[in-house]
């Protein structure tokens, strides 16, 4: 199946078409779609088996060894946790970011969720003994992202937790939280923007950073904290065990409100924001029509 960009210039929508308004803390997603499959072209029987409807034979299903063989859920994985960040970091003032690594090669994925819990464990004891701060300052929610190094790290994990308080967020050193992790270095940052963190996890979950001298990857061109790097296009999904979620997240996390509406009225429900970035694709082969998928991003001023 291909997928082309094209002009978004040649899409005109009327004010009764149908799109899907998205919205996510401070960001509105409109998306209009055509010539979209809605039927289900297989049937599942077992976990190892499925029905071809349109042959009628029955297959198996093909294994996949790592996330980089399965897109279309890795696409809905980001997604998810872009719209997490977004809903949920709209202050940024009740929001710290903190990486963990390892001084020694990790590679047990499992082992490196667990030891995240026990250190928000002890992070949150800590926090609860400090009484100078609020009630608010001791009571978070977090979002706790796995990525992989890649090879020139002995293919080791590290981990992202964003840390989402319902006051003002306490200020605790870096020290602490390194003496709390006990595992290796870390970074304690501000939460500046949520949208960019957002982003900056889309780069980055998907895409390994391009090593001049690799061999011939298909290689994109990505601006990072304002500069230009290469990255290899889902290099970092062959690191992800199938089956291994990208994320974790605290229950009762705010999600994104979706609706099916008329053109109109998305716009007029987006009249108080400023269209950020449009994007439109056709999927399908070249010779056939194709189905397309126009999206216009906003952000509220």
């Amino acid at each position: 199946m291909k997928i082309r960009k094209v002009s978004s210039e040649s899409i005109k929508l009327q004010e009764n078409t149908e799109v899907k308004l998205k919205i996510a803390g401070n960001t509105r997603e409109v998306q209009f779609s055509a010539g979209v499959n809605k039927r289900c072209p297989i049937q599942n029987i077992s976990k190892d088996k499925y029905l071809d409807k349109e042959t009628g034979e029955i297959k198996e299903r093909k294994k996949s060894e790592n996330r980089y063989q399965t897109p279309k859920s890795v696409r809905k994985s980001i997604n998810n946790l872009m719209d997490l960040i977004r809903c949920n970091a709209t202050n940024p003032s009740c929001c710290k970011w903190i990486t963990l690594t390892y001084a020694d090669v990790k590679t047990d994925h499992e082992k490196v969720y667990e030891d995240g819990k026990m250190f928000l464990r002890r992070l949150q004891r800590y926090l609860n003994n400090q009484t100078e701060l609020s009630v608010g300052q001791k009571v978070f929610k977090r979002i706790t992202v796995a990525e992989p190094q890649g090879e020139s790290h002995g293919n080791s994990w590290h981990l992202h937790i964003l840390l989402i308080f319902e006051d003002v967020a306490p200020f605790i050193s870096n020290e602490v939280i390194t003496e709390l992790w006990g595992y290796g270095i870390t970074d304690t940052h501000k939460v500046y923007d949520a949208d960019g963190l957002a982003l900056y996890f889309k780069v980055y979950l998907s895409d390994v950073e391009y090593v001049e001298g690799d061999e011939t990857y298909d290689v994109v061109d990505k601006v990072v904290d304002g500069k230009s790097k290469q990255f290899i296009k889902g290099g970092r999904l062959k690191y992800y065990p199938t089956g291994m979620p990208l994320f974790s997240a605290s229950r009762g996390m705010k999600r994104p409100l979706v609706e099916k509406i008329s053109h109109k009225e998305a716009m007029d429900r987006v009249s108080d924001c400023r269209l950020v970035y449009r994007e439109t694709f056709l999927i399908g082969e070249k010779e056939k029509k194709g189905n397309i998928i126009d999206k216009r991003f906003y952000k509220k001023q």
